[in-house]
């Protein structure tokens, strides 16, 4: 993984720990839930000329010019996350707390859109995870 990726990635997985989820963030972007997959698997990363950049960026909180500093590796994650704004984009509607079958039927329907090596990496980190739990 390229050192771009791994920190957008890392980026990704701090807005997670902030109460974003992959959905939220995506539509936070306006972009599907598969490019956030994607950033957070380090799988691809935004030009820096793009609206998906300039969102991003938008939606941390900073500019276009810092996401590039942070990618570049000139700053660090927490100088990047500094200026990082937890509110969500004017007009995205705060999402409705989901039941059980809600989650699953959500969760399925993104899962049918992975290709079969990413389902693969679903599967044993769910079955890591519910062998912790036992």
């Amino acid at each position: 993984m390229q050192e771009r990726q791994k920190r957008l990635a890392q980026l990704v997985e701090q807005l997670l720990k902030d109460g974003w989820t992959q959905t939220t963030l995506s539509e936070a972007l306006g972009v599907d839930f598969t490019t956030v997959y994607r950033w957070l698997k380090g799988k691809t990363v935004p030009e820096a000329d793009s609206r998906n950049f300039q969102r991003l960026a938008q939606v941390t909180g900073a500019d276009s010019e810092s996401l590039q500093l942070y990618l570049e590796g000139e700053i660090s994650l927490s100088t990047y996350c500094q200026g990082l704004d937890k509110q969500k984009l004017p007009g995205i509607k705060k999402r409705k707390t989901l039941s059980s079958e809600e989650i699953k039927r959500e969760v399925l329907a993104q899962i049918y859109l992975l290709d079969p090596a990413d389902i693969a990496e679903v599967i044993s980190t769910s079955v890591a995870f519910l062998i912790k739990r036992a």
